[in-house]
């Protein structure tokens, strides 16, 4: 029966508010539950009711008009989120390669943050941007496999990717690496209060925010 309940909701992605469009990634609400929601405690509940929201009318527009967009829903249905008065907006700039950090290479790992599983889960990690040397030449680096059967740790991975790219650049930096930990580790933890919205060096929304 359980397994069946979280069919429907992956069979029901999308609530439809007016003229914009709230896709709702996982849910399993107490309301489909009616006769086991009596068993369960009120943290369970709780649990039951959490899913996280993707705001993709947000994609193209000013990070202001985009948590004016977000507010709204929030005033409009308090319920899918969670009866909150107010969200915690998370605004990060996209990374470029004239930033501060450009030549550190991100190792998402994975939950228990053991080993580097990468964006895809497949253990690749890719780096953005070529890397040009002092004397004007230029090449792609990456990518590379930190999952060798069993996934590499941070430490282990990091380096690994330095041992094949050992100059410094022309800016007389060397390549390296920070840990990325995924949402709903321990040290990224699953906030349905905060809502993350990356834009790009004009404050334009670049990808959909999502509260999680």
């Amino acid at each position: 029966e359980t397994t069946k309940l979280c069919q429907v909701a992956v069979n029901t992605p999308k609530y439809t508010m007016r003229s914009s469009i709230i896709t709702i990634l996982s849910t399993i609400t107490s309301l489909a539950l009616p006769h086991a929601a009596s068993a369960l405690s009120k943290a369970e509940e709780r649990d039951l009711m959490s899913f996280t929201l993707v705001f993709e009318e947000c994609v193209g527009v000013h990070k202001d008009d985009c948590i004016d967009i977000i507010n709204q829903h929030l005033a409009e249905n308090p319920e899918l989120f969670e009866n909150r008065d107010s969200l915690n907006y998370e605004v990060s700039k996209v990374r470029e390669n004239t930033d501060t950090g450009y030549n550190l290479v991100g190792l998402r790992t994975n939950m228990a943050e053991t080993g580097v599983v990468g964006i895809l889960g497949d253990g690749m990690v890719w780096y953005p941007w070529e890397w040009c040397l002092p004397n004007g030449h230029c090449y792609t680096v990456g990518p590379w496999d930190c999952d060798v059967g069993t996934p590499l740790n941070v430490d282990e991975c990091c380096n690994m990717i330095k041992a094949t790219v050992p100059d410094a650049d022309v800016n007389g930096n060397t390549i390296d690496c920070y840990a990325d930990y995924p949402v709903g580790s321990v040290s990224n933890p699953v906030d349905y209060g905060r809502v993350s919205i990356p834009v790009n060096a004009n404050n334009i929304v670049v990808r959909p925010p999502r509260n999680e």
